[in-house]
């Protein structure tokens, strides 16, 4: 696949953002704030670094082909060599990704990252049961598989804004794609051939209820669910829960868009958001929004990007196939 790419993101002081936040937020849920503070110790909260500050990185790895067609299905990729590689041998890595099948006895799931690059590994996964259930356990391994979207940094305490809202009053049920919009609401961000903004965070749940999911073992998949000629989800195949939470850890990935305006070819999304549960509970997977408006609450602490690095591009090699058959014919 295409070498690593790297490009600047806009990373301008975290108080010429939070206006925006708070303005974009207010018109979502009842109760919000927003601030710039010194992060607090996130290893209280089950994070493997104590702060998100320091050589900033957003990265994008590999791609939902990857994920689903069997031809891309080896490829793996390691967090901790992709960290070195960022210029972060000893950095901290957080956020969401795919497990891999050849650690987990060859079961699917969601990876839920928070390591330090050949430290300590609080990571978590969520898989699939036999009945379906969502079953949790530590992620010892930094290999995944498919697709990820990560925050790198030197995990180092230092200001980080901090978002709190609760009740939500508005019709955008996912807390990440509130922060998203707010950003694109800033009048520099957002616009073709304008600046783009990344960020990595952690937030917790602290009342209501999500609906999330986890990605069940191929072979209980019992339809075509992926078209391997176009490259795209055809028919539902995730195991969804609903009413997951309180008490749910979130690492998070978002930007605002690509600043190569579509180059990099970034997850369509624009956010990725993995989640455990803070207990004991058996509750983790891919966060999607929140089905209790009313009591909703959340608290994070987010940091932006000052780069973006885009590892194993699988839709650029797929171009470049593409093109070498057009040639060949």
């Amino acid at each position: 696949m295409e070498a690593m790419k790297r490009v600047t993101m806009w990373s301008p002081p975290l108080e010429v953002l939070a206006p925006y936040v708070r303005d974009g937020l207010e018109a979502n849920y009842a109760q919000v704030d927003v601030e710039v503070v010194d992060c607090p110790d996130l290893r209280t909260l089950g994070c493997a670094s104590p702060g998100i500050g320091g050589s900033t990185v957003l990265l994008e790895v590999g791609g939902e082909p990857c994920a689903h067609n069997p031809r891309y299905r080896h490829v793996t990729f390691d967090m901790a060599k992709m960290a070195s590689d960022c210029g972060q041998s000893d950095g901290s890595v957080f956020g969401a990704g795919m497990a891999y099948p050849g650690v987990l006895e060859g079961h699917c799931g969601e990876v839920i990252a928070t390591l330090q690059a050949g430290g300590v590994n609080r990571s978590k996964v969520a898989r699939v049961g036999r009945q379906r259930e969502c079953i949790v356990e530590h992620y010892a391994s930094t290999r995944h598989s498919g697709l990820s979207n990560l925050f790198v940094s030197e995990g180092r305490p230092g200001p980080v804004l901090k978002v709190s809202v609760e009740r939500r009053t508005g019709s955008e049920s996912s807390f990440t794609q509130a922060l998203r919009k707010s950003l694109q609401g800033h009048p520099d961000i957002g616009a073709a051939g304008a600046r783009q903004v990344g960020m990595g965070g952690v937030f917790v749940i602290e009342a209501g209820q999500i609906r999330s999911h986890v990605m069940p073992d191929y072979e209980c998949i019992a339809h075509k669910y992926y078209d391997t000629e176009t490259e795209e989800v055809v028919s539902d195949f995730l195991q969804f829960y609903e009413h997951m939470g309180p008490d749910l850890l979130c690492l998070a990935v978002f930007w605002t868009g690509d600043p190569t305006g579509g180059k990099l070819h970034l997850r369509e999304s624009g956010e990725h958001t993995h989640f455990f549960h803070m207990g004991e509970l058996n509750q983790a997977g891919h966060y999607h929004y929140d089905v209790s408006p009313d009591t909703i609450r959340y608290t994070g602490y987010f940091n932006v990007a000052a780069e973006l690095v885009r590892i194993g591009d699988i839709y650029a090699e797929l171009e470049r196939q593409s093109k070498q058959n057009d040639e060949g014919r």
